[in-house]
């Protein structure tokens, strides 16, 4: 596919597009994470490595919470369109190769991303780069669901039918929530019953459709699926393209602790 042959080829190249349209995840979440931390509640700031942090949701939610993150990503498009925080420090590297220092972080999170480069590599970096007991949490989001009938039976056959043959191989570990991939560490129960949701104008949910990598890829390959969609959704979008409808994405992931060593303080949500 030319110039599209990496993931950070693709997102790259609607950067900003992805940064306005692309999701925040649970508050939830976050908050058990800092108390799983093992230097929360101290005096020095918590260091987390946010890994392949495309425009910088998780890290800015992080940062937000008192922590210190050095955010990482491939893409270089990515990083120059992401979210600035003084506690936020961007850097372009290759998840395997972080640049950061042995034993200097206190966690790592990776946000929508593991499936494009988890396996031995990133597992060998992880476990150099963390202090024992550091958790780390692959997180994201399984396909949208929308509550309106018609409009989630269009998004179904969209996704399934006409995207499929561009979805690549990655798009199943998500699917599956991850399961299959070594986890470097001793895990424990992901948080159940946690979603994401968004009340969307046409306009909001086409932006959103957008920084797929599957429709990316499909445009690489010379047909832009959207415009049909479009027609398809307005014929059947409650009132006006100017209503809003709920969407919602389920949160899933894998959490635990780098190595054998529990997280000091570890509670759940």
């Amino acid at each position: 596919m030319g110039g599209m042959d990496r993931p950070c080829d693709w997102f790259g190249a609607v950067a900003g597009e992805y940064a306005r349209h692309r999701l925040s995840y649970p508050p939830e979440f976050f908050s058990a994470f800092l108390k799983r931390l093992p230097a929360a509640g101290g005096e020095v700031a918590p260091l987390v490595w946010d890994c392949g942090c495309g425009n910088g949701q998780a890290a800015l939610a992080l940062a937000e919470r008192g922590v210190e993150v050095i955010a990482t990503d491939a893409s270089a498009d990515q990083l120059a369109a992401a979210f600035p925080h003084p506690r936020i420090h961007y850097r372009c590297a290759e998840a395997a190769a972080s640049g950061l220092a042995d034993a200097s972080v206190d966690g790592v999170v990776v946000a929508a991303a593991v499936h494009w480069f988890a396996g031995p590599a990133f597992n060998r970096e992880v476990r150099r780069v963390c202090r024992p007991g550091s958790p780390m949490a692959w997180i994201g989001y399984l396909p949208m669901e929308a509550l309106d009938p018609a409009v989630a039976a269009v998004l179904q056959r969209f996704y399934h039918h006409d995207l499929g043959p561009w979805w690549p191989p990655e798009r199943r570990l998500v699917e599956a929530a991850y399961a299959g991939l070594d986890f470097p560490g001793q895990e424990w129960p992901f948080p159940e019953h946690l979603h994401i949701e968004r009340h969307w104008t046409l306009a909001e949910l086409l932006g959103h459709l957008g920084t797929w990598s599957a429709v990316q890829r499909s445009r690489a390959g010379g047909h832009d699926p959207l415009p049909t969609l479009a027609q398809d959704l307005a014929a059947c979008w409650p009132n006006d393209a100017e209503a809003r409808v709920t969407l919602r994405w389920p949160f899933m992931g894998r959490w635990g602790a780098v190595g054998d060593a529990v997280a000091p303080g570890a509670v759940g949500i």
